[in-house]
């Protein structure tokens, strides 16, 4: 394959190879460069404007690509917010954002837009994209991703980082396909997408691996059965959490046979921490073609390819490119090897992120050096390898997705007959951690009606997966003598012997 270029440029060079593939579509690069345009165009004659911004509320299909490289095309600022939330969450962020338009094939985001224009992924979308202008747009468009993840307090944030904001669509492109290299993603063969678009690693996985030229195939869901078939047909890389090893590894001994995992070059995973012994026999399986990543939305990475991690079990990595990181103690000391602390990472001069609203917390996420953290806790050894002792203690890692304590515990406390909770991650054998409350219940009200209301309020308010799966009927909840729950301290009990 002829070295990657800019979008047009592969469109006149190879109009009719494979761009996008999903299970009802099929698009090809002048496909993809011509509906970019389209879709932008369309994005602005339905009520955007160059600068505003668009929420994108999608699931796993090729028209969430096209939305977005539109509307980097178009000048427009887009989030990609979770199709798994509620009405009520997704609402939130497009007020945080100042959306003027709403893209969606999810019912709830329909709610939530409010007075919004909305434009429907449906049936009739082809339709709508070939009757909308497809004059090209000039080069230098300057739309770009404002991803939100969720802080401490348990609400979204965006993140602005000046990579993003000051870089035209061509710059991104480049550097997109040089981070894909940088991961060692081949150019040939289908890139598999088995986790959700909406999420930041796997969309910069499938942005990174379009950009270097390669054809990225798109699953709806993931179901381990089926992606023995998609990998069997041509998949050369994917990205995945190791709730999808855990998987893999109960199919039968056919269906495991029957796998072909020949062509597979690499395989990015991250998202939680992967036990050792897992992955050892992934490694054992498809053989060393893992790179792990630790990574968040505010810009912070490190790698670790599957030679490295042999050598050094459990490590996450070192930092790619130019990234700096260091672990600072709790009076803000820098820590030796070995010695556990806040992990902070610096980003090369000029790169930096900003939270949208929120001035209060980019100053907190900052020390005095230049250097940021999210709170995650971990240690380097004497070479420079990154291990994590933990996520941070409030943090509830369910199949590589965050989950805020603060979020569920807001609604909690909102139910009658709630004397006081907190909510922890305890261990679930398929996704690695579930949401336990600890559950004090006011005198005069029956535990088993508490946590039915608990149950329902949490339906209206949050998605599946921020839910509680356990609840522990105790006195009190502990805390210390200031009052802070003992939130550790309830956590471990659940860990113990596991």
């Amino acid at each position: 394959m002829n070295e990657p270029s800019v979008l047009a440029e592969l469109a006149k060079r190879e109009p009719d190879d494979l761009a996008l593939e999903d299970d009802t579509h099929r698009v090809t690069w002048a496909e993809l460069d011509r509906r970019t345009h389209a879709i932008g165009r369309g994005l602005l004659a339905a009520g955007a404007s160059s600068g505003d911004h668009v929420g994108l509320v999608c699931s796993n299909r090729t028209e969430f690509v096209e939305v977005i490289l539109a509307c980097f095309r178009a000048g427009l600022k887009m989030t990609p917010i979770k199709t798994n939330w509620t009405a009520t969450e997704i609402a939130y962020v497009l007020d945080d954002a100042g959306s003027a338009l709403v893209v969606t094939d999810t019912p709830a985001a329909q709610d939530a837009a409010g007075d919004r224009p909305v434009v429907w992924i449906g049936d009739d979308f082809d339709a709508w994209v070939d009757a909308q202008d497809p004059t090209p747009f000039p080069a230098g468009g300057t739309g770009y991703r404002i991803p939100y993840t969720s802080g401490t307090t348990g609400r979204p944030k965006g993140v602005e980082r000046t990579l993003d904001s000051e870089s035209t669509f061509e710059q991104w492109w480049e550097f997109s396909s040089l981070g894909a290299q940088g991961l060692g993603l081949p150019r040939d063969g289908k890139h598999l997408m088995v986790a959700q678009l909406f999420h930041g690693a796997p969309l910069a996985f499938a942005l990174g691996a379009l950009a270097n030229g390669a054809p990225m195939r798109i699953m709806a869901r993931w179901d381990a059965e089926r992606a023995v078939d998609v990998i069997n047909d041509g998949v050369t890389a994917t990205i995945m959490v190791p709730t999808m090893f855990r998987q893999l590894l109960a199919l039968s001994e056919e269906r495991k046979a029957g796998l072909d995992h020949a062509r597979l070059a690499t395989v990015l995973h991250g998202g939680e921490p992967c036990p050792v012994p897992l992955k050892q026999r992934m490694i054992d399986w498809w053989g060393p073609i893992f790179t792990e990543y630790y990574g968040f939305t505010e810009g912070g990475m490190t790698t670790c390819n599957s030679p490295d991690w042999l050598a050094r079990p459990g490590t996450v990595g070192t930092p790619i490119g130019e990234l700096a990181i260091q672990i600072v103690g709790d009076n803000g000391e820098i820590l030796g090897p070995r010695e556990p602390g806040t992990v902070y990472f610096r980003r090369p001069e000029g790169r930096y992120f900003r939270y949208i609203n929120a001035d209060d917390k980019t100053n907190d996420a900052y020390n005095d050096s230049g250097f940021f953290s999210v709170g995650d806790i971990g240690y380097l050894d004497e070479d420079g390898y990154l291990y994590l002792s933990g996520r941070s203690s409030e943090v509830i890692v369910a199949a590589g997705v965050n989950i805020y304590p603060a979020e569920i515990e807001d609604v909690v406390f909102a139910v009658d007959g709630v004397a006081d909770a907190c909510a922890v991650g305890g261990p679930d054998p398929d996704r690695g951690e579930q949401v336990v409350v600890y559950l004090a219940v006011t005198d005069g009200f029956a535990p088993d009606d508490v946590t039915s209301a608990i149950d329902a309020a949490c339906t209206q308010h949050l998605a599946g997966y921020k839910r509680p799966r356990r609840y522990i009927i105790r006195p009190t909840v502990d805390r210390d003598p200031t009052g802070k729950v003992l939130r550790t301290k309830l956590r471990d009990e659940l860990w113990d012997g596991e």
